[in-house]
């Protein structure tokens, strides 16, 4: 007698399911109601997130960070580059030598002085009497000037 209501129990909670299951077919059928708007929201969800994967995985396997068969091997850090023989200072990738400081010559437009390219940037300040150091310089010049001027300036 047990086994019969037991399966009767069976055959109740079988028609119940089968009666949400089709209650919630129902519920997507209609494209406002919130089971079909939640729905929509989880597989666009779902979308992005297989996309992100899809396009991490085309990355590292373009970049042959994703190994073809088993575990990654953990390759070498770059290694910065040895110096020529002979040759003093830093290189570029092409082993060419380049100074700390520019050193070539440039004349100025102002004055007509010849100094370093690296240099040129502070003669330029103290030529045309702009900067930080230069404009005390000018305003001495032209106060003595001034004075000599007036009669005031004493050599």
């Amino acid at each position: 007698m047990s086994k019969k209501a037991a399966t009767v129990t069976e055959d109740e909670l079988l028609q119940r399911r089968i009666s949400h299951a089709q209650w919630l077919a129902g519920m997507l059928q209609d494209p406002t109601s919130t089971a079909s708007l939640t729905v929509a929201a989880y597989a666009d969800l779902l979308d992005e997130l297989l996309q992100d994967v899809a396009v991490e995985a085309h990355r590292e396997h373009r970049t042959g960070l994703l190994a073809p068969h088993g575990p990654q091997q953990q390759q070498p850090r770059p290694q910065p580059l040895v110096p020529l023989p002979g040759v003093k200072g830093a290189t570029d990738v092409f082993g060419q030598v380049h100074p700390g400081t520019a050193t070539d010559i440039v004349t100025c437009m102002h004055c007509g002085r010849k100094a370093q390219a690296g240099k040129f940037a502070y003669h330029l300040e103290k030529c045309l009497a702009r900067g930080r150091g230069a404009a005390g310089g000018a305003r001495t010049s032209r106060r003595a000037g001034v004075q000599q001027q007036l009669g005031l300036f004493r050599w």
